[in-house]
C-alpha cells in the first residue's frame, strides 16, 4: 500500500517539522507490512494546490492522510477534492487539532473518507491494517467514519505510556532540508515532544481537548535515547522541547538534566513553548542551564489580573517577575508569548501588556493575534454569544483577528496596537542589537522580513 501524509498548503511563513506524521509514519514502519510511505510538507515545499495535484499523479498513493489545524482545514478539504478528482479509489483521511474538535463537520465532506481524533499512531495502524484485510473499523482506535448513511465515532483512547511508541521518522521527514528559524540559536535543530496532555483550564486554547487533559509523559531515559540518536545520525548542533507542560513535573526535569550532563550530551537546548512560571522555581532553572539551556519561553499572555482572571490562566505579576528575573541572572534568554484582542479586553487592557512586555527583562517577545480556537472554551462562548455567526475560522489567518474585542470598530485597529507592542519591544537597542546579530543567516533573514511584511508593514 502507498501512504501519503501531508501537511496542506498554507500562505503560513512558519516551517516546521511535521512531527505528529513523523510519529505515524514510524509506528506503520514498525508494525505494518508491505507499506511504502511519504511525507509531504507542503509548506516546506512551497507547494500551492496544482504542485500537490502533480505530486498525488506522480506518487499514485492507495490512501492519503492530512494533518490539519482549523485554519488550514479548507486547505485539507480541497487536497482531499482533488485526490479523489484523479482517482476516486484512492482513500482519504484528515487528523490534527480540527477534526478532534469539529468531526462530524469534517466526515460531512463528500470528499472525505474517514478522519482521526486525539492520537492517531496506534489507530493509524489498525486502520490501515483494515483497510488492507477486513475493512471493519468499529474497533479501530480514534476512528470516525460513515457507514450506512451515518456518521460513526469510535471511542478516543490516549496512549498512557509514551515511551511504548517509536521515535519520529526524521528521514521521511526530510530533516535535514528544514530552514533555521529566527528562535534558534544553533543549526540543526530538532524538535522533541517529551510529553503530553494538559490539565490547565485556559479558556483560549483547546489543547486538552486535543491531546487529553491527564498529563502523560515520556522517561528521561527514552529521551535521552532519541536525543543520542539524533546526534549521532542527523548531526544535530541543538534540540528545542516542544511541549506544552514540559516542566510540570519538576523532578522528571531533574533527572532529564541529570542525565544530559551525566552522559555528556553537550548540546544545548531551549523549551519553545509557553512554559508556566509556577512550574519553575531558581533550584531547576539552575540545573536546566548546566544542562546545556540556554533559552526559556513563558506564556505570560496579558498584563492585567482582569484578562488573567478571564482566559484562566490566573498567573501571579510578582511570580512572573521573580521567574524572569532569575532566569536573566542565571544568563538564560527569556522570552514571553503574549494575546493582543482577546474578545474581552479593552485599549487600556492591551496597552498594559505592552507596558508589562517592556518592564520585564525578555530579551525577546511574540504578540498574538487572538484567534478562536475550535475546542476552546471562549470558542464555544463566543458562539453562544452569535459574535461567530458572520465568521469563518477556517479561512481564519494568523495574522488578522478573526474577532474584534468589543469597542474596536476595525481590524486595522487592533493590527496598529500590535505593531506598536512589536516595534516598542525590539526598537530598544538592549533587545535590537543582540536579536539582529543571532538572526544573520538567509533563512532567518527571510523569515524575519516575512514577519515585517505582515506585522509592521500589514501585507500578506
Amino acid at each position: 500500500m502507498r501512504i501519503l501524509l501531508v501537511k496542506p498548503p498554507s500562505d503560513s511563513y512558519f516551517v516546521f517539522l511535521p512531527i505528529g506524521l513523523g510519529y505515524i509514519a514510524a509506528y506503520l514502519n514498525d508494525k505494518a507490512k508491505d507499506v511504502e510511505i511519504k511525507i509531504l510538507n507542503c509548506i516546506l515545499e512551497k507547494y500551492n494546490h496544482n504542485d500537490f495535484a502533480e505530486y498525488v499523479k506522480e506518487f499514485k498513493p492507495d490512501l492519503v492522510g492530512i494533518t490539519a489545524f482549523t485554519v488550514e482545514i479548507k486547505s485539507a478539504l480541497k487536497c482531499c477534492q482533488i485526490v479523489k478528482t484523479i482517482d476516486n479509489r484512492t482513500t482519504t483521511v484528515i487528523g490534527g487539532p480540527h477534526t478532534s474538535n469539529m468531526p462530524e463537520q469534517v466526515l460531512s465532506d463528500e470528499n472525505v473518507d474517514f478522519i482521526f481524533r486525539n492520537e492517531a499512531e496506534i489507530g493509524f495502524f489498525e486502520f490501515v491494517n483494515e483497510l488492507m484485510n477486513n475493512n471493519n473499523f468499529k474497533n479501530v482506535t480514534n476512528l470516525g467514519y460513515k457507514a450506512d448513511g451515518e456518521i460513526k465515532l469510535n471511542p478516543v483512547k490516549v496512549i498512557d505510556n509514551l515511551d511504548d511508541i517509536p521515535f519520529p521518522d526524521y528521514e521521511l521527514m526530510g530533516f535535514e532540508r528544514y530552514p533555521k528559524t529566527y528562535k534558534m540559536k544553533y543549526y540543526p535543530s530538532a524538535s522533541i515532544i517529551t510529553s503530553r496532555g494538559c490539565p490547565f483550564p485556559c479558556t483560549f486554547c483547546s489543547a486538552g481537548k486535543v491531546s487529553g487533559k491527564k498529563y502523560r509523559s515520556r522517561s528521561p531515559a527514552n529521551i535521552i535515547k532519541e536525543i543520542n540518536l539524533l546526534k549521532q545520525k542527523n548531526k544535530i548542533k541543538e534540540f528545542l522541547i516542544w511541549d506544552d507542560n514540559f516542566s510540570l513535573n519538576k523532578s522528571r526535569v531533574h533527572e532529564f538534566c541529570d542525565l544530559l550532563i551525566k552522559e555528556e550530551i553537550n548540546l544545548p537546548w531551549w523549551c519553545s513553548n509557553g512554559l508556566r512560571t509556577e512550574t519553575l522555581d531558581e533550584e531547576l532553572i539552575i540545573k536546566m542551564r548546566n544542562s546545556g539551556l540556554y533559552a526559556i519561553i513563558l506564556g505570560i499572555e496579558t498584563g492585567t489580573d482582569k484578562i488573567q482572571k478571564d482566559m484562566k490562566k490566573n498567573l501571579d505579576f510578582n511570580e512572573i517577575r521573580r521567574v524572569i528575573e532569575i532566569g536573566y541572572k542565571h544568563g538564560i534568554r527569556m522570552e514571553g508569548f503574549f494575546i493582543i484582542g482577546y474578545p474581552t479586553e479593552t485599549r487600556e487592557d492591551i496597552l498594559e501588556t505592552i507596558k508589562l512586555s517592556l518592564e520585564l527583562p525578555l530579551r525577546k517577545a511574540s504578540f498574538f493575534l487572538f484567534q478562536p480556537l475550535v475546542g476552546s472554551e471562549i470558542y464555544e462562548d463566543l458562539e453562544k454569544e452569535g459574535r461567530l455567526k458572520d465568521i469563518d475560522v477556517g479561512n481564519a489567518e494568523w495574522s488578522r483577528p478573526s474577532v474584534l474585542p468589543i469597542g474596536f470598530e476595525s481590524e486595522r485597529e487592533l493590527k496598529q496596537l500590535q505593531r506598536k507592542a512589536i516595534l516598542s519591544f525590539y526598537l530598544r537597542p538592549r533587545v535590537f542589537f543582540p536579536f539582529i546579530i543571532e538572526n544573520l543567516s538567509v533563512d532567518q533573514l527571510k523569515e524575519l522580513g516575512s514577519m515585517v511584511n505582515r506585522y509592521i508593514l500589514f501585507k500578506n
